[in-house]
């Protein structure tokens, strides 16, 4: 964001709360901030998550470690020399107008001191896993074990020879397994429902390179036009390729039936389920509650009496407080989840939408979280320069009034796993696009797709069917933004670079 702003001509400051940049995978000890450990791996594979104008360097193995995105992001931030603007040991605890509502005051502490400042445009970076959402239990005062969130885990040493039950099937629930498994007496997973697992290798080659531009857009239409058969077929490949990777599951384990895919999100994990098949954890039914300082009954009635930690990867909420004064709120007709936040298009309050946005509210909302942060920031930056127009405030209430509606509708489906941040995949990330000025539509089904085919059916086909990079949405000269010339190379590079899969399995490993 920093540096689409600072590109189109803005005078931008980012103020940062940690210490260098690299959010989540800055590593920090800090357990009030949530962070990558030192162990973690990223899900995605590096061909699809470098920026829109700076590739990854091919030093990078398949998949990065933290540190390594961190040295990534770091890079990034010299190569375009954003340090300079960046106030690190900042956090902004509050914006509101000012006395004219002419600018934004944002009230801050730096290195721990107070200070208060006006800005006339303010976007909101902090990202969606910031406020841990802690599951409260009944008793959980008599427990004199450890009750903690996962954002606070830090050190295995800390569980050495303790019992520990792991609340949720998460990846960040697979990363605290794999952690504390070797130094542990026993390590319980406890859930209460079923869920996809997904790995993150298919067939001997990074999961993620099965997804493709054209794919994802023939996906977006079903969510559009047929969103029953779009649900029923997600749900039902993901089915299909659970027992491909996994095989027959034992009922005991209760992974299956899962719940859809596209009401809550699968997790991705290389671990869980081989080590549920070799007898290294245990499956456990839902916290009901706690009976005794050791004590913890489950949801099917059994209890155990031995447990000296619970730690509860339970995810987290949108963090939205800074904007309490001035966000609204609503409940649509026969709806009783959680009050909902009135922003259009998940990003921009309404009334304030030519001067504020927050990115840290829209679920499902993003191709590849990593790259199209780039589209994202630059959506903003010609919104916030009224390159792209908004429309009347009154067509942007009626929206987020049908939005709210939608919202309803899936709560009815799935209280359980409600998301009161989801967004119409295809809406939100077409209203993006057209935004940032990507020109991706260059490479649809309209007289454009096929004028770019016909122009350069080698590079239409690449980037419809090849590996789905950023560097596609600085690729066509639309206006609204800036160009790279290096896309093409970078595209093509890409493709290139992935001939080597699949490479050989042996033994249910990568070779």
């Amino acid at each position: 964001m920093l540096k689409a702003l600072r590109e189109d001509g803005f005078k931008v400051t980012c103020f940062e709360r940690r210490q260098q940049v690299g959010g989540l995978w800055a590593y920090t000890p800090d357990p009030s901030m949530t962070t990558a450990l030192p162990s973690t791996t990223a899900l995605i594979s590096k061909y699809t998550c470098g920026m829109s104008d700076y590739p990854m360097p091919d030093k990078y193995p398949s998949h990065l470690t933290s540190s390594q995105f961190q040295e990534f992001m770091e890079s990034y931030a010299r190569h375009f020399d954003l340090l300079k603007d960046v106030v690190f040991g900042a956090s902004v605890t509050a914006a509101a107008r000012n006395e004219d509502d002419t600018k934004w005051r944002l009230e801050m502490s730096v290195d721990g001191k107070g200070r208060i400042e006006e800005f006339d445009k303010v976007a909101f970076c902090h990202g969606y896993q910031t406020e841990a959402r802690m599951p409260s239990y009944e008793g959980q005062e008599s427990f004199e074990g450890i009750l903690m969130h996962a954002q606070q885990f830090r050190n295995a040493e800390d569980f050495r020879g303790k019992n520990v039950i792991m609340v949720g099937m998460s990846s960040t629930v697979s990363d605290i397994i794999n952690n504390i498994l070797p130094v542990a007496s026993k390590v319980y997973m406890s859930h209460r429902r079923g869920g996809y697992i997904i790995k993150t290798w298919l067939k001997g080659s990074p999961a993620d390179l099965s997804v493709t531009w054209r794919r994802r857009q023939i996906g977006a239409f079903m969510q559009k036009y047929l969103p029953r058969l779009h649900r029923w077929g997600a749900d039902t490949s993901l089915k299909f390729l659970m027992r491909h990777s996994w095989g027959k599951l034992d009922p005991q384990w209760r992974i299956e039936p899962s719940h859809s895919a596209l009401l809550s999100l699968p997790g991705a994990s290389n671990s869980l389920i081989p080590l549920l098949k070799e007898g290294k954890i245990s499956s456990l039914h839902g916290i009901k509650r706690f009976t005794g300082p050791r004590s913890v009954e489950f949801t099917d009635g059994t209890t155990l009496d031995d447990i000296d930690a619970v730690i509860c990867g339970t995810g987290y909420s949108a963090n939205l407080s800074v904007a309490s004064s001035f966000l609204e709120h609503s409940r649509p007709p026969n709806y009783s989840g959680p009050e909902l936040t009135r922003m259009w298009m998940n990003v921009f309050p309404p009334k304030y939408a030519d001067s504020m946005a927050l990115l840290c509210f829209s679920a499902y909302g993003k191709n590849n979280g990593f790259s199209f942060n780039d589209v994202q920031a630059m959506a903003v930056s010609n919104i916030f320069r009224g390159v792209h127009p908004l429309p009347p405030l009154k067509t942007m209430n009626a929206h987020i009034d049908a939005h709210h509606e939608w919202l309803a509708q899936r709560w009815r489906i799935d209280p359980l796993g409600f998301q009161p941040s989801s967004v119409k995949t295809w809406e939100f990330q077409d209203f993006l696009h057209d935004a940032a000025g990507t020109g991706m539509e260059n490479l649809g089904w309209g007289w454009k797709g096929w004028k770019f085919f016909f122009a350069d059916p080698k590079m239409s086909w690449m980037m419809n069917n090849g590996v789905e990079t950023a560097h596609a949405f600085r690729y066509f000269e639309t206006g609204k933004r800036r160009t790279w010339e290096g896309a093409r190379e970078a595209i093509i590079k890409a493709n290139e670079a992935v001939k080597i899969y699949p490479l050989k399995e042996k033994e249910g490993k990568v070779e």
